[in-house]
């Protein structure tokens, strides 16, 4: 004969320990969603940098001239002028030197010095018409200033184009050019038709910013 009271007891406490191991099944599983959220809310939310375009900017420009212009004798700031231009305009530059013509003036003019630059960019193309203006000595016997031409000035119109590698400009190209009132009289806007071997350029104002720098950081020592 079966005991009622043992099998009501034992009912209970199956009952019991059912109920307990829902309410600890339910508490585990509302923990498990909680730090679920919790960390899906702390995850960094990662932000696509879009990086801004640098544009060709005067002192880039003037960098160059400066090293290019300003020379104690021909072919003396090579090593200036190479690590701001590319390998080809490098082998360009130097050929140029070499040629008879140029080096039959190297020991008789001296001492240039870059002394000022109106420099005129053109951001799309990275490009600047520049307008230069340097002092040199214009000796008559090599190795004497006797009788010799000081501070004697000289100016010179050219148009730079730069191609960016990385994250510089690099000169990839110099070419002079024949200027038409290149000032406005109102302003110091670009305002002409610019001819070159090549190409005929003619940027608009819009695109243009304007620079006139007194040059140079650098000068050579007069012997």
């Amino acid at each position: 004969m079966y005991n009622h009271d043992k099998i009501r007891k034992l009912k209970k406490a199956g009952l019991f320990l059912g109920l307990f191991f829902l309410v600890l099944l339910c508490f585990f599983v509302g923990f498990s969603v909680g730090k679920s959220k919790q960390q899906a809310a702390q995850k960094p939310v990662k932000q696509e940098v879009v990086e801004k375009k640098k544009d060709l900017t005067t002192d880039t420009v003037q960098k160059f001239l400066i090293a290019y212009f300003t020379r104690k004798d021909l072919g003396e700031n090579r090593n200036r002028y190479e690590p701001l231009v590319t390998t080809s305009m490098y082998n360009e530059l130097t050929t140029e030197e070499e040629q008879p013509v140029n080096q039959a003036y190297k020991g008789y003019v001296v001492n240039q010095v870059l002394d000022t630059a109106d420099i005129y960019i053109n951001a799309e193309n990275d490009t600047a018409i520049c307008v230069v203006t340097y002092k040199n000595t214009q000796r008559k016997k090599i190795g004497s200033n006797e009788g010799a031409l000081k501070n004697q000035s000289n100016q010179e119109a050219v148009q730079v184009t730069f191609t960016k590698q990385g994250k510089k400009f690099l000169v990839d190209k110099m070419e002079p050019v024949t200027l038409t009132n290149l000032l406005n009289t109102d302003s110091n806007s670009y305002n002409t038709n610019v001819t070159t071997e090549s190409e005929y350029f003619e940027p608009t104002q819009s695109t243009m910013t304007s620079s006139t720098t007194l040059a140079t950081t650098e000068e050579s020592s007069h012997e």
